[in-house]
């Protein structure tokens, strides 16, 4: 039986969890841990795992596949303690939402023995915790896939078919381009957010102000009510791409601004096509065709072994799998030498 542990049993480690119990992998056991008791306990009230283990060493002892669902900030001490508990063979994986500090720590502090394959869920919610958690988070979500250097291409397999398994799309990218645009397509937003509700709530008429906003308000400033500790670990670790694109963002609405201040008034057809402009970006990528090309160049970006490998591999065992090579290795160069 093939055993994950995810550390971490919060908003996506008890999700991943839940959307593991009814995926349709067999003779899977699903484990895990968390330093915060009553996310431990929420866990089990969910019933979202095999076992949920008080240690952490617990978790990582025989495990196939681990899996970092921490605040990224976490991830590194939590890479020096399992390190030396980790067996041969293992696969580490992790759902944070920066990528190469996380790799850097993998590379420092891993063994040689075991392989990183980073990941990150392109899902989420305001609310956190185990509570929150559902096992549709995932279902038809880019799960972006960015391999160590010297990660094998069997072991992103295995966490390619874990994605695929729990309903996401794996999409293979590299280090510095996931954190870049991660930043502009996801920690930007909550900044936006953020900094909308900063503006607004300090004005000294923000009591009348309020009373005006409605759900255009409220559906812009939904990221601002987001995990504090999360987006302090993304803003901490990723911090020069998303500075790169405040600024990009800063010029975009200066532009604007600049429209506007126009004299003697501002020309009404170009304040429209600014509009036009926007509008039509948006619908073509609601439709889908800003994505295509993109997916298309991530499967050709990696050759994965086939799928029945890979699950052969994971769900099999390694030493199994390995001895029966070995005995087919074998029985070939009988037949040889009887030739």
């Amino acid at each position: 039986m093939a055993k994950i542990a995810i550390i971490g049993t919060g908003l996506i480690g008890t999700s991943l969890a839940l959307a593991l119990k009814r995926s349709s992998l067999r003779d899977l056991e699903v484990v895990g841990t968390d330093e915060n008791r009553q996310a431990r306990s929420g866990a089990e009230k969910r019933k979202a795992f095999d076992k949920v283990e008080n240690r952490l060493f617990s978790v990582v002892d025989g495990a196939d596949i681990v899996v970092l669902a921490t605040p990224v900030l976490a991830m590194k001490e939590v890479m020096e303690l399992i390190g030396p508990e980790l067996a041969e063979g293992c696969v580490v994986t992790d759902v944070g939402s920066s990528k190469k500090v996380v790799l850097e720590w993998a590379e420092q502090h891993l063994p040689r023995t075991v392989d990183f394959v980073g990941g990150h869920p392109m899902a989420g919610k305001e609310e956190s915790g185990p509570e929150a958690a559902e096992p549709d988070l995932f279902q038809s979500k880019t799960y972006c896939v960015v391999p160590s250097a010297r990660a094998s291409q069997q072991s992103v397999a295995e966490v390619t078919t874990m994605i695929e398994a729990i309903g996401g799309t794996p999409y293979f990218i590299g280090v510095e381009e996931h954190d870049s645009f991660v930043a502009a397509a996801s920690h930007l937003p909550f900044l936006l957010s953020t900094a909308l509700v900063g503006c607004t709530s300090k004005s000294a008429n923000w009591e009348d102000i309020a009373q005006l906003a409605s759900t255009g308000y409220r559906d812009i400033t939904r990221l601002a009510s987001g995990d504090a500790v999360m987006h302090r670990d993304i803003c901490l670790t990723n911090s020069q791409p998303i500075v790169a694109w405040i600024d990009a963002f800063i010029r975009e609405l200066y532009e604007i601004r600049n429209i506007l201040e126009a004299e003697p008034h501002p020309d009404a057809e170009v304040v429209k096509g600014v509009f036009d402009q926007v509008a039509d970006a948006r619908a073509r990528w609601l439709a889908g065709e800003a994505t295509a090309k993109a997916r298309m160049a991530s499967r050709e970006r990696q050759e994965m072994p086939g799928f029945a490998e890979s699950m052969g591999e994971m769900f099999m065992g390694r030493k199994l799998l390995q001895a029966q090579k070995r005995m087919l290795g074998g029985m070939r160069d009988k037949e040889k030498d009887r030739r």
